[in-house]
């Protein structure tokens, strides 16, 4: 099923814009915008499809839009929190979405139109091709916010290319977006959000018929304007329409008051048999039919789109909301509104029941995850500290100092946890020198040396970074940055563990492909396979991204200079899988004095714009993060 493709009375005047908007042939192909079939959908409990359903479904993507395309997949793009991009997961199932890998479609221009604010992207198949509409600014006026299109003629809209169609042009170049289209007995049309010169509001949202997926023709009219107490709170808004059609009725949601806990839906009904482009057909919720609830902690639930369960029966509702209320500054900059998804049912009089927003899916003890943070502070090179968040996010501090070796310094600090349940660190200990240091803890408190190790490595003058690696057949290893010739020239080198009690290692080797110019910081994972390898360039201070078939090589650099746009200067990179599938790396900002992150959720090649750790920013350096269920 697709998708595909919000009240007193709406005052019975009707508002006819022309202008230039010339009349034209209509040439869309009527696509399915039904709801589920009706009797099977009443005979859906709320134990079926979506019971399954985890939510938050996507974390920190907000305005979700979920097509169900013929293809037998759902797509889903939504607003990332930086505003800079467009992303696009898919999945066979809904609930696959919250781990299907995400690509960047389409990023910002760095000047000129479409340069800032983009918002609220919907993804539409219509007459075989892919469309996406979203929201744009141009970079130097980035409240000049309109309405834009993406074309994709591919049959698959991860591949082919998307081509820019240009502004979806309405009658008055004002602040508009929030652009969704539907089909109804053959004719296409786009609702949209949009100011009206001269109205004492923000946005009130519109209607017209379409010429092709990219021009408007016609009248447009308007739908309803905020004019009720719950419209207009913070912000005189109504955006964000959807559309959704049963038992002879066109029903249209949209959001309604400020972004923080006052949003909210509200809904607009049509007879089927009526003009959808006559106002005085709409009829207006009086009260808003899904709001904010404080048992649930769900809070500012809007900008929704409808869907369908895997079963072609079960309405769904998609939407957006926080898990609390009190914000800090505009909430537009609060990055927490997560996706959600719950079923969508039906009243006795053939109206939709929206419910109250579900409250988060209990996380059962054996699936949580805990991610345990080791680093040395600005403070003392000499010092253990440990750290431990629930989201690899928020991090507070579980001990520190934690440990401090013997002798030397600890800088670099490295953990896993081995086989026999105990921790291991491996760190630096000195600026100068031929040796590593080990520790090992029960606890992550109490932690006691485990000896330092010499290598035998001629002409070894420094001994930097090391970092653990694991590989899929539980060996153990180290990956080190060596300088060999006493000019602080480094290579990454592998040590590999001889024997389970870590006492015996192997001599170092170096990692082939990687051995070829100055790296330093060297830390590699597995995915799908392959190795992947994040290594810092001391010559041009980028952390680039080279893969291998083998542990020790050879590597293939695939992103070099700034290919992630994390920028220059960051060095301690270290990476961690998340809940969602996704990754994230770490990275000391050493000339800014800031620790930052970024993350990836389509395979390692895509990354989101750096953001500062929270808390620990300019305060721990060089760490590394592990996850464990517990």
């Amino acid at each position: 099923m697709s998708r595909d493709d919000n009240s007193p009375e709406v005052p019975s005047r009707r508002l006819v814009l022309k202008g230039a908007l010339a009349a034209g042939a209509l040439t869309a192909v009527p696509s399915v915008a039904q709801a589920a079939t009706e009797d099977a959908a009443d005979g859906a409990d709320a134990a079926g499809p979506t019971a399954s359903y985890v939510n938050p479904l996507v974390r920190n993507r907000a305005d979700p839009h979920i097509h169900r395309h013929t293809d037998g997949y759902y797509y889903f793009t939504a607003t990332a929190p930086e505003y800079d991009r467009i992303i696009l997961r898919r999945s066979r199932t809904l609930r696959g979405l919250t781990t299907a890998d995400e690509s960047v479609i389409w990023k910002k221009h760095t000047s000129g139109d479409m340069g800032a604010h983009i918002w609220a992207p919907e993804i539409h198949h219509i007459d075989g091709k892919w469309y996406i509409y979203f929201a744009a600014a141009p970079a130097n006026d980035i409240w000049a916010i309109r309405i834009w299109v993406l074309e994709n003629a591919s049959r698959n809209p991860f591949e082919g290319t998307w081509t820019e169609k240009g502004q979806l042009k309405t009658a008055w170049e004002t602040f508009s977006l929030d652009a969704t289209t539907f089909t109804h007995r053959g004719t296409r049309y786009l609702a949209w959000a949009q100011h009206e010169p001269g109205m004492d509001n923000n946005t009130a949202v519109w209607l017209s018929k379409m010429a092709n997926p990219w021009t408007l023709t016609g009248p447009q009219v308007r739908l309803t304007t905020p004019e009720l107490d719950w419209e207009v709170i913070g912000f005189k808004v109504n955006e964000g329409p959807s559309v959704i059609q049963r038992g002879g009725r066109v029903f249209m949601s949209y959001s309604a008051s400020a972004t923080d806990h006052h949003y909210c839906l509200g809904l607009l009904t049509a007879d089927a048999d009526s003009d959808l482009m006559d106002p005085a057909n709409w009829s207006k919720s009086p009260t808003p039919v899904f709001t904010s609830n404080d048992t649930t902690k769900q809070y500012g639930p809007g900008h929704n789109s409808f869907t369908v369960a895997e079963d072609g029966r079960t309405d769904v509702l998609v939407y957006h909301a926080r898990q609390y209320k009190e914000i800090v500054g505009d909430p537009l900059n609060d990055p927490n509104r997560h996706t959600r998804i719950q079923k969508l049912g039906w009243n006795p009089d053939g109206t939709p029941d929206f419910g109250i927003p579900v409250a988060d899916t209990p996380v059962p003890p054996d699936k949580k995850s805990r991610y345990t943070m080791t680093a040395f502070t600005g403070a003392s090179n000499t010092d253990l500290y440990v750290y431990e968040s629930e989201d690899a996010f928020t991090y507070s501090l579980l001990k520190g100092p934690a440990y401090t070796p013997p002798g030397g310094l600890l800088r670099d600090p490295s953990i896993m946890k081995h086989t026999d349940g105990s921790y291991w660190l491996v760190h630096t200990t000195n600026f100068t020198g031929n040796t590593i240091g080990f520790a090992r803890s029960e606890d992550r408190v109490t932690w006691r040396s485990a000896g330092p190790r010499t290598l035998s490595t001629p002409g070894l003058a420094r001994t930097w970074a090391p970092e653990w690696f694991v590989d899929r057949d539980g060996s153990v290893h180290v990956v080190v940055s060596l300088d060999t010739e006493n000019n602080q020239v480094f290579r990454p080198h592998l040590l590999t563990a001889t024997d389970r009690r870590l006492l015996n290692w192997s001599v170092p080797r170096p990692l082939t492909g990687l051995d070829q110019a100055n790296y330093i910081d060297t830390f590699i994972v597995r995915f799908r396979g392959r190795y992947h390898a994040f290594a810092k360039n001391q010559t041009t201070n980028y952390v680039e991204h080279a893969v291998a078939d083998r542990l020790d090589g050879p590597y293939r650099f695939t992103g070099t200079d700034d290919w992630a746009g994390w920028g220059r200067w960051r060095q301690g990179q270290a990476l961690v899988r998340l809940d969602n599938g996704g990754w994230r790396i770490y990275f000391d900002g050493f000339t800014d004095r800031k620790y930052y992150f970024s993350d990836s959720l389509d395979g390692l090649r895509t990354w989101t714009p750096v953001q500062q750790l929270p808390g620990l920013s300019g305060v721990v350096h060089n760490v590394t993060v592990l996850r464990e269920r517990v």
